[in-house]
C-alpha cells in the first residue's frame, strides 16, 4: 500500500527537529510534534488549491480562511 505523499517527509522533518533541539524531552517532542502536524495540515490545505497563480492562491485562501 503506497502511503500518502507527506508521511515520509512529515517524520524525516520530525527526526531532524527534534534531534536539533537541546535536550529534548517527551514534553517538548509532544508539542514539536502537534506543531509539526497541524503546519503539515495547513500546508496539504493551501496545495489543495491546485493553481499556479500566486494571486488566485492568496486571495482565494484568504477568503476560505476568514
Amino acid at each position: 500500500m503506497k502511503k500518502p505523499w507527506g508521511c515520509s517527509l512529515q517524520k524525516e522533518v520530525q527526526i531532524c527537529v527534534v534531534g536539533k533541539v537541546f535536550r529534548p524531552n517527551k514534553s517538548k517532542i509532544l508539542a514539536l510534534n502537534k506543531t509539526l502536524s497541524e503546519y503539515f495540515k495547513l500546508v496539504k490545505w493551501y496545495l489543495g488549491y491546485n493553481s499556479k497563480s500566486k494571486k488566485f492562491l492568496h486571495e482565494k485562501c484568504y477568503e476560505d480562511a476568514k
